[in-house]
Order: C-alpha cells, then sequence, then structure tokens
C-alpha cells in the first residue's frame, strides 16, 4: 500500500480539486467519480476506473470495494482524512474517490435493438435534473439516453452524484438535434416529444413500437428542430402548465414499461 497523502499542497491534490472544474476535465479528459455506490456501478459496468483515493478512516469498511478497484487495474492511493475533506463532496462524503477517463460517446456507439426505447434530452442546464433522468432510465431498462445541445457537462461531478451511478448503467451519446433526428429517422424509432399545452395525451400513444421520448429544457422547452414531431402532454389538473423535466422523463419511460409489460411480461427480465 502506497504511503498517504498528508499535505494539502501535494500536487495531485491540487489536481483532483482543478477537476471539479469543467474546463479541467475537458482540457485533462478525465472525470471524478464521488462515493462507494457510483464507483462500484462504474465497476460493474467495466468503466476503466484508473485510480481511486480513499480516506485512512474508511479503509476497512471499504476494502472489499477497494480491491475490486485494484483488480479492475486501478491504483489505490490513501489519504488522510484532512486531505480528503479537499478532494471530496461535501460534508458527509463516504470517503472515497475515483478517477476515470472521460469516455468518447457518439450514436454509433449506442446498442441497437428491435425495439428501442430512448430518452432524449434537448438543452439541459442543471445537473441534478440530467442525473435523475439517467437514474429513471436504467429504472425502466431504456436502451439509451441521447444528450442534444446540453449546456451541462455529462461528466460533471453533480450529475455523476445525482444519478447515483446510473450514468455508468445507461449507454449515453451526445449529439446535435439536427444529427439525432437523422439517426432516429434512419432507425424507423416514432419521435414523441413532450410539450406542454398539446391536445394529444401520452395515453394515445402506441409506445410498444420503437420510440424516442423527446424533452426539452424547463426554460425554453424544445427548439424548432422538433416540430413536425408527433407531440404530447401530460394531463394536468393543477394552475401548473408543466413539470419538472426529470419528473416528466420519469412518467413518460414508465408508460412504456406498463405497455410493454402488458404485452410481454418479459420485457425487463434482466
Amino acid at each position: 500500500m502506497k504511503a498517504p497523502i498528508t499535505s494539502l499542497s501535494n500536487p495531485t491534490v491540487k489536481n483532483l480539486v482543478k477537476l471539479r472544474q469543467h474546463r479541467e476535465r475537458a482540457k485533462q479528459g478525465m472525470l471524478l467519480i464521488d462515493g462507494a455506490r457510483a464507483l462500484l456501478m462504474a465497476l460493474r459496468n467495466g468503466f476503466p476506473v484508473s485510480a481511486a483515493y480513499f480516506s485512512q478512516a474508511v479503509a476497512d469498511k471499504q476494502a472489499d470495494l477497494l480491491r475490486n478497484v485494484q483488480d479492475a487495474g486501478g491504483h489505490l492511493q490513501p489519504v488522510t482524512p484532512m486531505v480528503f475533506r479537499k478532494i471530496g463532496y461535501g460534508e458527509h462524503s463516504d470517503g472515497l474517490l475515483g478517477v476515470a477517463p472521460c469516455p468518447y460517446v457518439t450514436l454509433a456507439d449506442l446498442p441497437i435493438t428491435s425495439k428501442p426505447l430512448y430518452l432524449v434530452a434537448e438543452g439541459l442546464e442543471k445537473p441534478g435534473n440530467l442525473g435523475a433522468m439517467m437514474r429513471s432510465a436504467d429504472a425502466a431498462g431504456a436502451t439509451a439516453l441521447v444528450l442534444c445541445d446540453g449546456r451541462t457537462d455529462l461528466w460533471n461531478p453533480n450529475v455523476i452524484r445525482a444519478s447515483q451511478g446510473a450514468c455508468f448503467s445507461v449507454p449515453v451519446a451526445v449529439a446535435t438535434a439536427k444529427d439525432v433526428l437523422l439517426w432516429l429517422r434512419r432507425g424507423a424509432v416514432q419521435i414523441i416529444a413532450a410539450a406542454p399545452l398539446v391536445p394529444r395525451s401520452y395515453y394515445e400513444i402506441d409506445l410498444r413500437l420503437p420510440s424516442a421520448l423527446v424533452l426539452g429544457a424547463e426554460h425554453d422547452g424544445l427548439t424548432s428542430a422538433w416540430r413536425g414531431e408527433t407531440r404530447v402532454c401530460i394531463p394536468m389538473a393543477g394552475q401548473l402548465d408543466s413539470l419538472n423535466v426529470a419528473q416528466t422523463a420519469s412518467i413518460l419511460l414508465f408508460e412504456a414499461v406498463r405497455q410493454r409489460v402488458n404485452s410481454d411480461p418479459d420485457c425487463l427480465a434482466p
């Protein structure tokens, strides 16, 4: 086992702090994984974790997970509790921080299935919403999540943390809305765009078919690129005209699950 890092002035410590910034992640091509749950999800899904930094205080408790990091080819580096408070996130961190290369994700890398269910998010601004949508996509067994023209970094530590590690279990891609539209049309995937105040309800759509559920940013909604696609709303009885985008994603995804399970009870089998 390596000697623990004890100094806040250590170059590695300084660099880990820098990786909290989008510019440094893009420059170095590296991302941070906060916490045991997200780190375990990364390992479970074959994500190449290159290193794990851990507080000496949790070494025994997290011994199995640290061994898994090492077995997967990552190196282990203990740090003092004081140093971990500098490199970790928040006061209630569990003392683990992973580092991994940022993957290059494209539409061509996504899995091909006979009845895909894609979740497409355009122009999202808040990392918490994107992370929550990833959790719902994982729970619903979505084929992939596609981020169009996003205003938040896919590998923002806040996205990873909010996703509870689902960012490693759900295939993801980043592309322009134009490229996504062409890709979906070539694949004969029906495109369902969520919008407030339209007459057609999402209940009326056959989501057993190959489908892409498209949602826009909360402030601006979808851009004109999706104007010609089928638009649906979630019927609402109150005075507001829309829901949080992550809540909307969950409702639409699980309507697709309901329809698909009714026609094929084994469709969600692992």
